[in-house]
Order: C-alpha cells, then structure tokens, then sequence
C-alpha cells in the first residue's frame, strides 16, 4: 500500500510540474486530441561499453481531421436544426458556423493525419536517428520492419516516419506491412466495446454534478428547454465541443472550443479524461479486464527483442497504432504514470491525457549491447526517460529482468 501511494505522488508531481509549461486551460486539458508532446528530460549516458543495436517502438498516429463526419455531426446536427427552429442566439450561430468550417475542411479528409501530424512523425524519426545513428548504419543489421493498423491515419503516420528516417539512415532497408491482422494484436478496440457504457455513464453523472449546462444553454439557445429535442443528451452535446474543439483549435478554428468558458471547459474534459482512463487504462474499476486485451502485443514485443538479441537483421522495429490500443497496454506493463490503479473520481488529479496520450504519443525501447554480450533497455516515453516502477527506478534495465518481467504480467 506505501509503495502505490508513493508512486501516485511522483506522478502527481511529475504532472504538476509539466503543466508549468501549459498556455491556458484549453491547453492544459486538451486531452487525447493534444498535438504531440515532447517529453523533454536529462539524458542519462549508457555506461561505458555499451553500444545500441536495436529499437522497438509503438506510436500513436499523428494530430488528425476529425475521426468521421459523424462525430463533428454530433454538435453540427443539432444546432442546425435548433436553428432551423429559430432557436439559436448569435454566440450560438457562430458555434454552429465553426462546426460547419470544421465539417468544409474535413470533406474528403476525415479519418486522416494532418499536415501537423505528418510533422510529428517526421520529427520523431528525425530525433531518432540523431540520437541512435549507431542503430542504423550497422554492417548486417540493416531492415527497419514497419507495421500499422489498418487505418488510414496509422498508415500515413508510418509513412512520413519511415520517410523521414529513410532520409537520416539511406542504407537501411524498409518493410511495409498493414491490415486488420496488425489491428488484432496492435489496438483490439472492439474487444473493449463491453467496458464502455460503465465510463459513460459514470461521465453523465459527473457532468450532471459538476457542470453548468444552464449556463452553457442559455448563451446558446434562446430556449434552451425547447432545445432539448434537438439533440440526443446533455453530455454528448457539451462534450462534442471539448472533442472537436480541441481537434478544430489545432485546424485554425478556435472559435469552436472557446464557446465553452474556461471553467465549463476544465469540467467537461477532466470528466472525459477521466472516462478514458476508465474505458482504456488500469482503471481500479475495471483495469484487470482491460489491460489484459492487449496481452498479444506485450507478447509480440518480446518476440521480436528476442530475435534481435540473437542476432537478427532487423535495427528497428516500428509499429503504429491508436490510442486505445496503447493506453491499455502502457497500463498492462506498467510504464511511469500508468502504474497506478486509479478510481474515476481519482484520475484528474494523478493522470491527464494531454501529457500521457496525445497525438503521436510514442514508446522507444532502445537496446544497448555490452562488451561481455549482456544488454540493457533504456525506456523512452514520447522521448523522454521513463521508466517501469516495478523494476526499478529506470531508464536502463537488464534485458532478462524486463523479458521476464513483460511475461509475467501476461495471463
């Protein structure tokens, strides 16, 4: 019990003490729809002798459109029809106007990374290279495997990284593969499906205690009663504009997020953040059950660190996903700041999404070999030193104690 309440202080402090560098509160809780994060910290030297041969890595796709026109049809619907009702005031009108220029530059892009998200990737990679230039210019060992999920964003997130790391490292070979195979062990979200209503509905209860929809209303609607039969709940409508707001304030529409005041802002996305860490992560309501769905890719990264330990042509092992396949598995193998098991009231204060999963959120795993053979993993979260609490403080742990590790905490 000493050590969970230890380790939650040193996420909590962690947390608070990057959120000096946040500009306002649209900022600071912009949650999964962040852009990219860097995770600036000291870089500690591998001790003497030993050289890096091969990194496995996980990354979210880049800053995107909105997912589906669906999703933007959630806020975009409703008010279209309030208006047709004579039910809009002029700040109402011009939410409505901004879900609509967010609708016109998504048209035949939705789904898809942004130029800022192919930006994210190639820095990545850039930054990779630089630091690793050993791992890519070795005599033998010299493909970069590359996987993805059949999705678009993820395809295209692979894409510009390898691009970019084709442009550091020429005389290293690439190897493409994506599909619905990949998705089975790389993100397995329909194997959540059954988890989500309890986070939903623990949201509808939050928002009911926690936020103004009076407020929010009456700026809105001219009658907000009358309102009501427009759209499909109260929390869906005010989390529509958290969601597609903080993905429209990146686009160059501001205007969409700010129509919540700060503090309506503030409330409507800590209680998203907390439904996601309900939904996704080592919730203590249902985290056993859902860190366990991603067992197959804690297993595939042992697999193939194996085959490169042996002796193996690969440097670089690079797989793309979603942020729903990845918070489960940080959770399940315990990585720095998802290794606590926390209640939904207790989330906001200990975890948020803008720090620990925004777009382009990434895992480097980064293998040093020693003079006598042994090897060390150094862990790199969004390329920053990390670490697994349960072994240890970090950055650096023996290969076999993490191998055995990692499968350890396989059912």
């Amino acid at each position: 019990m000493a050590h969970r309440w230890v380790s939650i202080l040193i996420c909590f402090l962690a947390l608070w003490a990057t959120r000096l560098g946040a500009q306002d509160v649209y900022d600071e809780w912009g949650g999964v729809y962040h852009p990219y994060h860097i995770n600036v910290t000291a870089k500690t030297p591998a001790p003497k002798g030993y050289k890096p041969f091969y990194i496995s890595h996980i990354g979210r796709h880049g800053s995107r459109y909105p997912v589906h026109a669906g999703y933007v049809g959630n806020g975009l619907d409703p008010l279209r029809k309030a208006d047709s009702l004579g039910l809009l005031t002029s700040e109402g009108k011009r939410l409505m106007e901004a879900f609509a220029r967010l609708d016109s530059i998504s048209q035949g892009t939705y789904g898809l990374i942004c130029e800022l998200g192919a930006q994210e990737q190639q820095g990545i990679a850039r930054r990779m290279a630089a630091a690793y230039p050993g791992v890519f210019s070795q005599k033998g060992r010299d493909s970069v495997a590359c996987y993805s999920t059949h999705k678009q964003r993820a395809i295209l997130s692979m894409t510009n990284f390898s691009a970019a790391l084709a442009s550091s490292a020429p005389a290293v070979h690439f190897g493409f593969v994506a599909g619905e195979k990949y998705y089975d062990y790389l993100c397995r979200e329909d194997m959540a499906a059954p988890g989500l209503k309890g986070g939903s509905r623990k949201a509808d209860r939050a928002m009911e205690e926690q936020f103004d929809y009076q407020g929010f209303y009456s700026r809105i609607f001219t009658d907000p009663v009358a309102a009501h039969a427009c759209f499909k709940s109260d929390r869906l409508m005010a989390e529509t504009c958290v969601t597609n707001g903080s993905v429209a304030d990146y686009l160059g529409i501001p205007e969409l997020v700010r129509c919540l005041t700060p503090s309506e802002f503030e409330a409507a996305s800590r209680i998203y953040n907390a439904k996601q860490y309900f939904q996704h992560c080592g919730s203590a309501e249902q985290g056993e059950w859902r860190m366990h769905i991603m067992d197959p890719l804690v297993l595939d990264f042992v697999e193939k660190a194996d085959a490169a330990v042996a002796g193996n042509n690969v440097a670089a092992d690079l797989r793309f996903s979603h942020d729903v396949g990845m918070m489960p598995f940080f959770s399940l193998i315990g990585l720095q700041g998802y290794d606590t098991r926390l209640s939904f009231e207790e989330v906001c204060d200990h975890w948020n999404a803008t720090y620990m999963m925004p777009m382009a959120t990434n895992l480097q795993l980064v293998f040093f070999r020693g003079r006598k053979g042994d090897v060390l993993v150094k862990v790199l979260f969004n390329e920053g030193e990390s670490s697994i609490p349960a072994l240890g403080p970090g950055p650096y742990y023996p290969w076999p104690a993490l191998r055995e590790y990692l499968l350890s905490v396989v059912e």
